[in-house]
């Protein structure tokens, strides 16, 4: 998993962060040197049936590796949250983020638009989980659970000579514990963790900035008006401040570039194997 930030001073939510996955970056770099390579001595040696065909099967592969492993990716910013997958991707305002998690794959889930029950869950085609490392995550859960017996620590004449007391800073050399929990996340959930983190201080922030304006708008009252000396009315901002009324609410468009890379040779296979 890659995530790349911005170094700065300023608040670290205010700049952008993208998650990918490490592999498929490495995966889609070898394919296109290898495709290029061939490309270049298909332009050279052949040029028959064989060599169109050969090109096309490989602009196509080329065109799927660039959908689907190279193009995914997560992208967290100021304003929200962007799902880059290979042919649809998804815009989440913090707004609308309800909570982020992992279920063989980086899940976000929204709040429900006017008049649904329910709101959508999106998934992630960047930063997914693989079973063997869904397991793991599972057993430390599982393991973190369960209700630890208190032993009572041995008197300090006891203990073998140069153990740290108890709450002690790691010594040098030692990994801190809070390093060992991180190492031991997978990166989905590492992901999954960073986005939620993310959204929750969005939020108190958008808390803090209504806390604000509602009091200035209170100072500001005049005798006789709302907010002064007379019970206030209904707040219009309080249906403007919903996911739907403010324009917070998910949006989805589609990706026609990735999908022309994969329409296109595929479109030049079936002219030369018809031809």
């Amino acid at each position: 998993m890659l995530s790349q930030r911005k170094s700065s001073r300023k608040d670290p939510d205010s700049e952008p962060e993208v998650f990918r996955s490490a592999g498929s970056v490495i995966l889609s770099w070898a394919w296109f040197i290898v495709a290029a390579i061939v490309l270049v001595d298909l332009t050279v040696q052949g040029r028959d049936r064989v060599g169109l065909v050969t090109a096309a099967v490989v602009l196509l592969i080329t065109g799927v590796v660039y959908a689907c492993a190279w193009r995914p990716k997560i992208v967290a910013d100021s304003g929200g949250i962007s799902l880059i997958n290979p042919v649809r991707d998804y815009r989440v305002p913090w707004a609308a983020v309800v909570k982020v998690d992992v279920v063989n794959a980086v899940r976000v889930h929204c709040t429900p638009a006017p008049g649904a029950a329910r709101g959508k869950v999106l998934y992630s085609w960047a930063v997914q989980t693989t079973p063997r490392s869904a397991k793991r995550a599972a057993l430390r859960r599982d393991a973190a659970s369960r209700p630890r017996a208190r032993l009572t620590p041995r008197p300090r004449s006891l203990q073998p000579p140069g153990t740290p007391p108890p709450g002690a800073p790691p010594r040098y050399g030692e990994i801190p514990d809070a390093a060992k929990e991180a190492l031991d996340r997978s990166t989905a959930d590492f992901t999954a963790g960073r986005l939620s983190e993310r959204a929750q201080h969005a939020r108190q922030a958008a808390a803090r900035a209504a806390g604000a304006h509602l009091l200035a708008g209170q100072g500001a009252g005049q005798p006789g008006e709302p907010g002064a000396d007379q019970p206030a009315g209904p707040d219009p901002r309080a249906d403007a401040a919903s996911p739907a009324a403010a324009g917070e609410a998910p949006t989805v468009q589609w990706a026609w570039r990735p999908i022309a890379a994969m329409t296109a040779p595929l479109l030049l296979l079936l002219l030369v194997l018809l031809a």
